[in-house]
């Protein structure tokens, strides 16, 4: 993606990711950074997964998020970021950046919840 000005917090933080073919895979959970203080911050990679933010509940919470959800977590390299709309989209498909398998997993518990359908 191009260097232009994003405000990363209402651009691409838990906004909906979808690969190249426009199949979602997931949101963005965090993002990781470089740079240091006094020096010009650079998004490196969106992370994408539970193991993103199961880690930022409180500590009661988190074990049993983690329980439920896992605590997978996928990096993906910001040069992968082609567009930042309403949606990020992502040059490869989702199973060439090992994304998508959590929603699957989460997908087929929610379908057994009665009334989730």
């Amino acid at each position: 993606m191009k260097d232009e000005f994003l405000d990363l917090v209402r651009q691409v933080l838990d906004h909906e990711v979808v690969d190249s073919n426009n199949l979602p895979c997931g949101m963005v959970d965090d993002l990781e950074v470089s740079g240091g203080p006094g020096g010009e911050l650079r998004v490196t990679a969106l992370l994408v997964g539970a193991g993103a933010w199961t880690r930022r509940l409180p500590s009661g919470f988190e074990g049993l998020a983690a329980f439920i959800f896992g605590r997978q977590q996928t990096r993906v390299p910001w040069s992968e970021v082609e567009t930042v709309t309403e949606r990020v989209k992502l040059r490869s498909r989702a199973e060439e950046l090992g994304l998508g398998g959590a929603d699957r997993k989460a997908a087929k518990i929610l379908e057994k919840v009665p009334g989730s359908g």
